[in-house]
């Protein structure tokens, strides 16, 4: 019986009687029982209560029952013994299967995180063949696992489950490999294989990581295709400033601006180029939109492309375009160019003295021969489009410099447009204010208005920014001023210190007596000539009387700005901003 105790599994031998008629060493142990204490004994006394029915009713084997004892985990096998047909007693197996459940609870929770990794997990051996799968393998193949695991790569690379393969690309180049895998089912994953090598630096294994990107491509595309609707918004956005532009009043009085709106009428007709130049603010684009809107073309788009505002390193995709893959960050699509998109009509080329070099060069082509080729691109696209030119600089000068290319500009220059400065073309100036006036009292919902004392003051001042500053003035003063009518007193300082030879009229607004007419007109010019003048001697070589008289007029009219005459203690108190502080100190 000793060969039983060397057994790794319990034996114990329930007789016919329900006695413990054996029971080797392992037994013992798995009990916790001293086995010769135990042969012989009733089976009630050494066995769990969830055994002893097993034990003691007759019939067959029972299924394997899993007990914790002493707290190792057991199982047992009962086994029914037979003697000439009649019951002889039981046989109970019993085994430690303590480690065995930890490994398969290990393998189970193994399993589980396994299973629900958001990506892919996929294993194939030395062979090529597929071991293992977790379950996201199901939706990216559309397949049982069982259906892969133990078929060879090449094989589900020939059927179409992926393409292409990562584990022969690995198995190829023994490194590590990252791709982007299309699926039967139609995904794309961004793939990477991993190989594993024994000490012989032998692949035994490729783990293969697999993320399904498809969701993120589709973004993308939207992405990619909102950007292009949002730049065709923006484009449209512009023909539409363009288009108000186009419907704008032209304000155009003086000799020297008719003959050009003259000229600009007759070269609408045809479609030469036209090189408009003039100071900044000058109305350049509004002359340009003009010759769009009575041109043949005018039912055609209206570009504007400001070369200077546009950065130099993406001028060239903005006005050309590019193909597919063109550059890092490219369009999937590509992109038509701003040349492009103005085929039939336009293009208004603001500020052509800053495009550089190297673009000017493709511009000329465009000019000349009515095509032009995209960023990346191999073939010729032809346009149709009439090209408007403007600057404010010398560009004659940058020609003979060699800053711009002279036969860029003799095809420009064809027809030559040059916008006087507001300051030699005075009889526009009043229109301007009234036509900027009424505009923003529209806008603003207001009914405001200039007195021609201050429509003199304005007239007189050269207008360094021409049209749009005098557009931008008049907007400042409807909307800062809180009196219906804008007079000389709401006009900035330097406006008025630059205003060249300045009228001295006196306009009479209504009736009133003639003494108080004659009072108000010296207060305003005491006034007046103590805010420009230094001293009470300065005041009365201006207005031409007695120093003596400018003394008196001043406490007479002004008392209240220096604190009053008959106030011996404020008598030599400062003026306040109405008075000249040279002026108020006297007093």
């Amino acid at each position: 019986m000793g060969l039983l105790d060397m057994v790794p599994v319990g034996l114990l031998l329930i007789d016919g009687d329900g006695r413990a008629a054996f029971c080797n060493r392992a037994a013992g142990d798995l009990l916790g029982l001293d086995r010769d204490r135990v042969q012989g004994g009733p089976a009630t006394d050494i066995l769990p209560r969830s055994l002893v029915a097993d034990c003691l009713s007759p019939g067959g084997s029972s299924p394997a029952k899993k007990l914790e004892i002493n707290g190792r985990r057991i199982q047992v096998h009962v086994h029914p013994l037979n003697r000439e047909g009649r019951d002889a007693g039981k046989l109970l197996v019993l085994q430690d299967i303590t480690e065995w459940e930890s490994l398969r609870e290990a393998n189970e929770e193994l399993q589980a995180m396994f299973d629900s990794s958001y990506d892919e997990i996929y294993v194939v051996d030395s062979q090529g063949y597929t071991r293992r799968v977790n379950r996201i393998g199901e939706s990216y193949y559309g397949v049982e696992l069982e259906k892969i695991i133990g078929k060879h790569y090449s094989d589900l690379e020939k059927e179409g489950y992926y393409n292409p393969s990562v584990s022969r690309l690995v198995f190829e180049g023994k490194r590590r490999v990252t791709i982007i895998q299309q699926t039967r089912t139609g995904k794309t994953l961004i793939v990477t294989g991993n190989p594993v090598f024994d000490q012989s630096g032998r692949i035994t294994r490729i783990v293969v990581n697999s993320r399904d990107v498809s969701e993120l491509i589709n973004l993308q595309q939207r992405l990619e295709d909102t950007e292009q609707l949002v730049d065709n918004y923006r484009r449209l956005v512009m023909y539409l400033r363009q288009e108000k532009m186009e419907n704008t009043e032209l304000v155009a009085l003086s000799p020297q601006m008719k003959q050009v709106l003259d000229l600009v009428d007759r070269v609408a007709q045809v479609d030469s180029t036209i090189l408009i130049t003039g100071e900044s603010g000058v109305g350049k684009g509004i002359i340009a939109s003009r010759i769009h809107r009575l041109s043949r073309r005018c039912q055609g788009p209206f570009i504007t492309i400001n070369c200077g505002a546009i950065p130099e390193n993406l001028l060239e995709s903005e006005l050309f375009g590019y193909e597919p893959g063109a550059f890092t960050g490219a369009r999937r699509e590509g992109k038509k160019g701003l040349l492009e998109m103005a085929d039939g009509g336009t293009v208004f080329l603001d500020e052509v003295a800053d495009l550089p070099l190297n673009l000017q060069v493709k511009l000329l082509q465009v000019i000349q021969e009515k095509k032009l080729m995209r960023v990346g691109g191999n073939h010729q696209i032809m346009v149709n489009v009439r090209f408007i030119a403007a600057t404010n600089r010398d560009i004659q000068k940058m020609v003979r410099e060699g800053s711009f290319r002279e036969d860029l500009y003799y095809r420009l220059n064809v027809v030559p447009i040059t916008i006087p400065p507001l300051r030699y073309r005075k009889e526009d100036i009043r229109p301007l204010i009234e036509h900027f006036a009424n505009q923003f009292n529209l806008k603003y919902d207001m009914n405001k208005r200039f007195s021609p004392r201050a429509l003199d003051i304005l007239e007189a001042y050269p207008w360094p920014g021409n049209v749009r500053e005098v557009e931008n003035l008049v907007e400042r003063l409807l909307v800062t001023t809180d009196t219906t009518l804008i007079e000389e007193v709401h006009i900035p300082d330097y406006v008025i210190s630059s205003s060249t030879d300045l009228p001295g009229r006196v306009y009479v607004l209504g009736l009133c007596p003639l003494k108080q007419a004659v009072d108000e007109v010296e207060r305003q010019l005491i006034t007046l000539a103590s805010q420009r003048c230094k001293t009470t001697y300065e005041m009365a070589s201006v207005l031409q009387v007695n120093q003596s008289t400018i003394v008196r007029k001043i406490q007479k009219y002004l008392a209240n700005t220096i604190g009053g005459r008959n106030k011996k203690e404020n008598r030599g108190a400062k003026a306040s901003s109405r008075l000249h502080p040279e002026v108020a100190k006297k007093f």
